[in-house]
């Protein structure tokens, strides 16, 4: 029945609201400018038209068989009284969006208690409260107003985070940085859970990498087991919220939820082969990476550079993350010693032949020859945010490179003029992983290298 969240037939929105800027509007407008093709059902007693779709006073108004409703009412009581409407119409799945039940403790853990009470009883799967729905090109129910149609692309996020499925995913969708799928918010996850959608995610075709963030892990062993499962397919990466004191009386507030413990959380996550991020950054970031890189074979990596200062502070941060910097072979110092006052090394400095055939030419001929080393499995470039540049990102240097190789690689900038360093963050950025530090990009390709070798070895 999970599909019945992201593939229903109907959709009816519990409060909706014909008035800019409330939550029932919002709802109402995003899932209008989304490519559902199903029917759309707004209920509300003080209204006949929303957004030129009729109004029903109430669920059971409504002439036709309803697969999902959505509502965001301002008390848990008239939520309650909702899912009781819900049982009596034979809907089967819910999403509510409503603060104020387990997170708020006392009356609010009763009346999700209630919930859970009423969906059991009549086999209705609910995901929420307190989240902020779905993202998807063919439905989106987020209480925040996205801007722009959802990509159809090959990345899951998913999580107790409204975050997620609002605020992030309206940012991704603006500014192009992810090619998403979909993004899924379940916050106090009462009845559907991350077993559920992972499993579900899992098994889909078009789903290349799940990003997951959660603040306690509801059933340990069954997540264990189909993270390992689904771990071995796809890459998986998990964000563990509440892994010290003050995070743990966080996740009680924020969703009602006892975190668990950290050292058992890294412990099942090493077990299943999922890949551990830090922050929400990282959760897009290390998606990004996976879903637009193909996988390495080994950790062995070339630092490209035009700063020597730059090549050494690289070089530790690989050896720091399990990243290797091997010697070209002969053949390829030889190919490039033309171009260089000093036998190539890696990192290899293109400084020299820089200031003899400019930037561009060098990207052309330096970069792919050391790229294409039998020694080398991945690559980090370094760029500057300044004019030189600017010729080598317009005609895509690096992309044509990157396609006719095969490999693996991150760019990081650290230096330059903003309105060049927005150029390869904004367009570089909708098809390479760009780094805006050397730590961020390093970090996300040795995840991508230990999945890479694990994944060959196995």
């Amino acid at each position: 029945m999970i599909e019945l969240f992201f593939k229903p037939e109907s959709v009816a929105v519990i409060g909706a609201s014909g008035t800019p800027g409330k939550l029932g509007y919002v709802i109402m407008k995003n899932l209008c400018d989304s490519d559902f093709a199903g029917e759309i059902y707004p209920v509300n007693p003080k209204s006949d038209e929303i957004l030129g779709h009729k109004v029903h006073r109430s669920v059971t108004d409504i002439p036709g068989r309803v697969d999902l409703v959505v509502t965001a009412l301002p008390t848990p009581k008239l939520t309650v009284m909702t899912m009781e409407a819900c049982a009596q119409k034979g809907v089967k799945a819910v999403i509510i969006e409503s603060a104020g039940f387990a997170e708020m403790g006392g009356e609010g853990k009763v009346f999700q208690e209630q919930i859970v009470e009423i969906a059991k009883k009549n086999n209705i799967r609910v995901m929420g409260p307190n989240c902020s729905g779905i993202v998807s090109r063919n439905i989106v129910t987020s209480i925040y107003p996205m801007t722009r149609k959802v990509p159809d692309g090959n990345v899951v996020l998913m999580g107790q985070s409204g975050l997620l499925a609002a605020g992030m995913a309206s940012d991704i969708i603006e500014n192009q940085s992810l090619n998403v799928s979909k993004v899924c918010s379940f916050g106090n996850k009462c009845d559907v859970n991350e077993n559920d959608l992972l499993e579900y995610f899992g098994n889909e075709d078009g789903v290349d990498v799940i990003s997951m963030y959660l603040e306690t892990v509801s059933d340990g062993r069954n997540l264990t087991r189909i993270a390992k499962k689904v771990a071995a397919e796809k890459p998986v990466i998990f964000l563990s919220g509440g892994r010290t004191e003050a995070g743990a009386k966080a996740a009680m507030s924020h969703t009602g939820s006892i975190a668990s413990n950290a050292r058992i959380v890294e412990a099942a996550v090493k077990q299943t082969g999922m890949i551990m991020a830090d922050d929400f950054t990282e959760l897009k970031d290390f998606a990004k990476v996976f879903s637009t890189q193909p996988l390495p074979k080994g950790n062995r990596v070339a630092v490209i550079t035009l700063a020597g200062s730059v090549g050494v502070n690289v070089s530790d941060l690989c050896a720091a993350h399990g990243l290797e910097l091997p010697r070209l072979t002969p053949e390829t110092t030889e190919k490039l010693k033309d171009v260089f006052d000093t036998p190539v090394g890696n990192p290899v400095d293109l400084y020299f032949s820089v200031t003899k055939i400019g930037f561009t030419k060098t990207l052309e001929t330096t970069f792919p020859e050391a790229f294409r080393d039998p020694n080398i499995d991945a690559a980090v470039v370094i760029l500057a945010g300044f004019k030189y540049t600017q010729e080598a990102v317009e005609k895509k240097i690096i992309q044509r490179i990157v396609r006719e190789i095969g490999k693996p690689v991150v760019v990081c900038m650290i230096v330059g003029y903003n309105e060049y360093k927005n150029v390869i963050m904004n367009e570089m950025g909708k098809e390479l992983p760009v780094f805006p530090s050397l730590i961020s990009g390093v970090k996300a390709l040795s995840k991508l290298c230990q999945y890479g070798m694990r994944k060959h070895s196995s």
